[in-house]
């Protein structure tokens, strides 16, 4: 019995002796495990500290070196619309609702479920705010880039001032050019005085139709065709408004400085009338959001309609978009208008400079010389940098500066003309921000209109229609103002600008603002260039006058070499 105890335990450890190297192996495993776990967490927790001590540095940065910035309500600073079924963010006025009235409720939103089921659309809504820059150039490191723009005009000022008195034997600082693109700007003034002559008299047009249109309220089917009528005659007076500006243009032969103040004064104030007018019919026709227009209403039996001295303020304010009232400043800071006038004054000249310098010495010889492919390549690559400051400082002049020295004039509080386009990774947020002044108007009284009643809650639809409406006008005033038919603004805008906008609503925020950029630099080099070769084709290239219709349609760039 004993031998055979001995045997069993005897099989027993020769059984159990090879299981030892599995626990050591498994001891090492967790050993390995326990240590790439630690180290792993360190690493972690030292990242997440350093995130932690980032933030507090940027936070601090930003309470230190951009106070403008670090406020509680940025989001009602830098956001301009809310949905009329949610009270506004911000005040812009005594009584606490946006602009001293309550949000309009939408006339769609009263009518059938299906367009009550549409996307509610938010309202636009003034607020007293500085521009962008304005706040921006308050920090010291800004600053210095604004003074690198500053060395960049004394460079070009250099340049022409060399090239004046070693080749041309004089000095004439673009004075010349300046000039040349200002002739005949006395006409322009006079048509423009004619024209707020028209703007004035549509306000008192619209007040006489609102006060028939209410005593016609007993008779609907002469009320009906009170405002069919008046509702063609407005449409026509405004085509006939637009028609007699462009003329003028052809005309007066004005030469692409006069003319292009003409054209956008025309286009601005059509915008003015028509936002006034789609606006207030609003609330003639379809009730009235404030309890002031419905008292007065009461008082004098008559609608509501808006004072002169509302629309005439309304005619010069900064804005595109009618209110009653908007948020003012408590006084002119007449040293900052100032700066920003010598700054539209800085950049006329700067423009000038490069017109002289860069786009005369590249294509004032086109249609005289030899012309292929490596000739075009090198013009337009050296168009590149002078492109890129005309766009900038375009930029600058009217929305930054032109802008804010009326609205300090004029006391106007809601400074925000433009976003922070430069870090837009899409195209679709460059067009939002770029030009909030343009594009409030196209939201408010094109596309919304077209979101509602036209194609019925289509999104992409509306888009398509504004962008085509805004491309046809640009190629308008840039066509008539050069006394020219090429669409390459239409092209660009119209065609590959909306492409952009859906092939890069899905790019990296990196590569996407990278590749805007980019993609910017080479389409104003684009556009400016060919804009160049076809402005002095016609006026250098000997061309027989077109046989048919289609020969109109081919450019010069094209028919001068061919």
């Amino acid at each position: 019995m004993e031998a055979e105890r001995q045997e069993k335990r005897g099989e027993h450890q020769e059984h159990a002796q090879p299981r030892l190297p599995d626990l050591n192996f498994v001891r090492d495993k967790l050993q390995k495990f326990q240590s790439n776990m630690l180290t792993d967490f360190e690493q972690r927790l030292s990242c997440m500290v350093e995130d932690v001590l980032q933030d507090l540095r940027q936070r601090e940065l930003r309470a230190h070196e951009f106070p403008n910035f670090e406020r509680s309500d940025r989001k009602s600073t830098w956001h301009n619309r809310v949905t009329s079924q949610a009270p506004a963010d911000v005040s812009d006025s005594p009584n606490g609702h946006a602009n001293g009235t309550s949000p309009r409720p939408p006339l769609q939103a009263q009518k059938s479920g299906q367009k009550q089921r549409q996307r509610q659309l938010p309202e636009k809504v003034f607020v007293a705010r500085e521009s962008y820059l304005t706040a921006l150039l308050q920090v010291e490191h800004m600053r210095t880039i604004y003074h690198i723009f500053y060395i960049i005009l004394v460079m070009f000022l250099l340049n022409v001032i060399c090239h004046d008195y070693f080749v041309e034997g004089r000095i004439d600082l673009g004075l010349n050019t300046i000039r040349g693109g200002l002739r005949r700007l006395h006409w322009v003034m006079g048509v423009w005085m004619l024209e707020h002559v028209f703007v004035l008299a549509l306000y008192f047009a619209f007040r006489g139709w609102a006060l028939v249109r209410h005593k016609l309220k007993p008779h609907s089917a002469l009320q009906r065709f009170w405002s069919h009528s008046c509702l063609i005659m407005y449409i026509s007076s405004q085509l006939v408004f637009c028609f007699v500006s462009t003329s003028l243009c052809l005309k007066f032969n004005l030469p692409f400085v006069s003319a292009c103040v003409l054209l956008l004064e025309s286009t601005r104030l059509l915008m003015k009338m028509h936002a006034f007018v789609r606006y207030n019919a609003e609330r003639v026709l379809g009730g009235k959001a404030k309890k002031e227009d419905a008292e007065e209403k009461e008082a004098t039996g008559r609608p509501f309609v808006p004072t002169l001295s509302s629309y005439t303020y309304f005619l010069f304010a900064p804005t595109l978009i009618y209110r009653d009232s908007y948020p003012r400043t408590s006084h002119i800071r007449w040293k900052f208008a100032l700066n920003r006038f010598l700054e539209v004054v800085a950049i006329a000249f700067l423009y000038a400079f490069i017109h002289e310098r860069h786009i005369h010495e590249h294509f004032a010889q086109y249609g005289l010389e030899p012309m292929g492919p490596s000739q075009l390549i090198l013009k337009l690559f050296g168009m590149m940098l002078p492109s890129a400051v005309i766009f900038l400082c375009g930029f600058y002049l009217i929305l930054h500066s032109w802008l804010n020295f009326t609205a300090e004039l004029l006391r106007f509080g809601d400074r925000m003309f433009y976003k922070d386009w430069w870090t837009s990774h899409t195209y679709d947020a460059y067009y939002r921000n770029w030009n909030v002044v343009v594009h409030d108007w196209l939201y408010e009284y094109v596309y919304k209109d077209m979101y509602t009643h036209v194609f019925r809650g289509s999104k992409v639809a509306a888009s398509l229609a504004v962008f085509m409406i805004s491309a046809a006008v640009h190629e308008q005033v840039l066509g008539f103002a050069l006394q020219m038919f090429f669409p390459v603004m239409f092209f660009f805008f119209g065609v590959v600008g909306v492409a952009l906008v859906f092939l890069m609503r899905s790019a990296p925020k990196v590569m996407g603002n990278i590749f805007l950029w980019f993609s910017l630099i080479l389409g104003n080099a684009s556009l400016i260039s060919l804009y160049a070769m076809e402005h002095y084709a016609l006026k250098n290239c000997n061309l027989s006058p077109p046989e048919s219709w289609t020969d109109r349609l081919l450019p010069a760039v094209w028919r001068c070499y061919n």
